[in-house]
């Protein structure tokens, strides 16, 4: 499961980029990573972005296990999935339902522009990081 993290350090937005293919067994690791970037940089908002996965691999109740592990942003950090596709949207959706807890900062939407919509940021700056 490639991706990438890419930053907009004028508003403080960590951008996640999924790619390729996705298995049940990357999905913790995956968690973990978004975890370390989080205290590595303290964002006030999180995207991950689905649009290019191409396929997804994983059982309901390995997604709502994943669900339940401890968020990798603190509760108050809005976050979205974006997730265009209709099956990711919903396999985004179930996860959302598990995950928002307890104060639904967590939300799944169609696109990018609707996230940064949503924050209230026109012309982000994401740079890759390394």
């Amino acid at each position: 499961m490639p991706y990438r993290f890419e930053f907009d350090a004028q508003n403080r937005i960590l951008l996640v980029v999924v790619e390729g293919d996705v298995q049940a067994n990357d999905l913790q690791t995956f968690i973990e990573d978004v975890r370390t970037r989080v205290n590595q940089l303290h964002p006030t908002a999180g995207i991950t972005d689905f649009s290019a996965i191409s396929t997804f691999n994983a059982a309901p109740e390995t997604v709502r296990a994943a669900a339940t592990l401890p968020a990798p942003y603190p509760d108050d950090t809005p976050r979205f999935i974006v997730a265009p596709a209709d099956y990711l949207f919903g396999i985004a959706r179930m996860f959302e339902l598990v995950a928002n807890r307890p104060n639904a900062k967590l939300k799944v939407l169609r696109s990018r522009e609707e996230a940064l919509a949503m924050l209230g940021v026109q012309n982000p700056s994401f740079e890759k990081l390394p």
